[in-house]
């Protein structure tokens, strides 16, 4: 009996720990990778409309991450103009679980056949 008192002690001492100090870190406002320097915001129908046109250029795009890699080197990121891969394995970054959240993200713009992808090198979670 006293070994399931101190076990429900010990459980609830974990508890009130984790509400007290949160048992995850928030990710919000973290950017991973190279920080966010461009100003300008692309929306991502744009490049994908004219992928030519920027091409090898660094971009800025924000939207709501729609899948993810469950090691966190690629995500699809949606805004209201479309979807674009992001790619993050060639700039050797990763991002945590952070599906479902809004982001900012910054590389280039890669074509490759029908393909047009990011290579991010930062994000920022919102």
């Amino acid at each position: 009996m006293k070994i399931i008192g101190i076990f429900a002690l010990i459980t609830i001492s974990a508890l009130a720990i984790c509400l007290a100090f949160g048992c995850s870190q928030s990710q919000q406002g973290k950017t991973f990778g190279s920080p966010i320097t461009e100003t300008a915001l692309t929306p991502i129908g744009t490049i994908l409309a004219n992928p030519e046109q920027f091409s090898g250029k660094t971009v800025k795009i924000e939207g709501k991450i729609m899948n993810e890699c469950p090691a966190g080197g690629w995500f699809h990121l949606n805004d209201a103009t479309g979807t674009i891969y992001v790619n993050l394995h060639p700039s050797e970054v990763a991002i945590p679980q952070v599906m479902g959240h809004k982001v900012i993200a910054q590389g280039r713009v890669r074509k490759e056949e029908t393909q047009v992808e990011v290579i991010g090198e930062g994000v920022q979670i919102k």
